[in-house]
């Protein structure tokens, strides 16, 4: 929670100097990212693939000296009866060290910026939002406070390090959370504008249900259209008569004709035709159409007030979507431009003064700008 603190100075004062204080291994406008966090949160980083595993992890390589490192290799190097010199070991611990660095500066340094960035929106997380949720994260991790216990040891981490990372959960969900409220704002002007610029969306063409028999000659036509004035069902017709395939069995039933979707001469005379009477035959290159038109359905055309809910719905989730894809494009751009870091701790991702070859460790943007929905 101190963090949060240092940083609402931070965003209230903006950018610091160009130097970054001796106790510190970067700065985030006001706000410092202390030695001390960083030299525990390395021991974190290189624990952590040792963690229930049953095996010691290496030295913690802790420059400028490594002076821990060195001694532990050696006397790891003397049990395995070698004898590499101060100067190989100090590289040694040197190349860990920078393996490591990155990583650590790229955490320390984005979770300074998610809790900015909080500060920045008006989002804020209850000390009773933080401890449920540590609560409820160890009691899915850790069946037992044994296993609890053991994992503490083994990682170095604390409960209130824990407590960290569920507000930092917190605040990276509330952000998107923020973003996505502000921009779910829709007014009745942008319902209306979109109304007239999608008018065809809103309108349905008339249409028609029809049955039909296609016959490939006039005098058959006329055989078929005598046998339905005289009573017989366009099902019985249909099947027999028709050398329509896909309504042969079917009684030659279609609904929701509309106009043009048949052929022109056909499309023209059902849409001529008065309900309920049987017409044709209509000659046209497929053959001579005998039908009826059972059903007229007239053009309509759905009302602004009818598909306001829906265009809000649709207006809401574009903006949204705009909201995030905005913050995930500015959010490393607006904090790495007030982040600097300490020579030796130059990361190009986080740190503005950092040249743009140096190492961009092994983490891209925090997950707080990475479209939580």
């Amino acid at each position: 929670m101190a963090c949060c603190a240092a940083i609402v100075t931070a965003v209230a004062v903006g950018a610091c100097g160009s130097s970054v204080p001796s106790n510190a291994v970067a700065t985030v406008g006001n706000a410092k990212v202390l030695q001390a966090a960083f030299d525990h949160w390395l021991t974190i980083a290189n624990n952590s693939n040792y963690v229930g595993t049953g095996t010691t992890p290496p030295p913690i390589p802790l420059p400028p000296d490594y002076t821990a490192c060195v001694a532990a290799s050696r006397a790891s190097a003397i049990v395995a009866k070698g004898k590499p010199t101060t100067a190989a070991l100090k590289t040694a611990c040197a190349a860990s060290f920078s393996e490591l660095m990155p990583t650590v500066i790229e955490f320390l340094v984005q979770d300074y910026w998610v809790q900015g960035e909080a500060i920045d929106r008006g989002v804020h997380v209850s000390n009773a939002s933080v401890l449920k949720t540590y609560n409820t994260e160890v009691k899915q991790e850790f069946p037992t406070k044994a296993k609890f216990t053991t994992f503490l040891a083994e990682s170095g981490e604390t409960v209130a390090d824990l407590k960290w990372r569920a507000l930092e959960y917190l605040l990276e969900a509330q952000i998107v959370d923020k973003v996505k409220a502000d921009a779910a704002k829709v007014t009745t002007a942008q319902i209306a504008t979109f109304y007239k610029d999608h008018a065809s969306e809103f309108s349905e063409p008339a249409r028609r249900n029809i049955e039909f028999v296609l016959v490939a000659k006039a005098g058959t036509a006329a055989t078929v259209k005598s046998l339905l004035a005289g009573g017989a069902s366009y099902a019985t017709v249909a099947k027999k008569y028709s050398i329509d395939p896909t309504t042969k069995n079917t009684g030659g039933v279609t609904n929701g004709v509309v106009a043009g979707e048949e052929t022109p001469l056909f499309s023209t005379a059902i849409f001529k035709a008065s309900t309920g009477v049987l017409s044709g035959p209509v000659k046209t290159a497929f053959g001579y159409y005998v039908f009826t038109v059972t059903k007229a359905i007239p053009a309509s055309v759905v009302s602004l007030a009818a598909a306001s809910a829906g265009i809000k719905s649709e207006l809401v989730s574009a903006h949204q979507q705009t909201a995030l894809s905005s913050l995930e494009t500015n959010f490393t751009k607006k904090w790495r431009a007030r982040t600097r870091c300490a020579s030796g701790y130059l990361v190009s991702l986080v740190c503005t003064n950092a040249p743009a070859a140096a190492s961009t460790g092994s983490s891209g943007a925090t997950s707080a700008t990475s479209g939580a929905t």
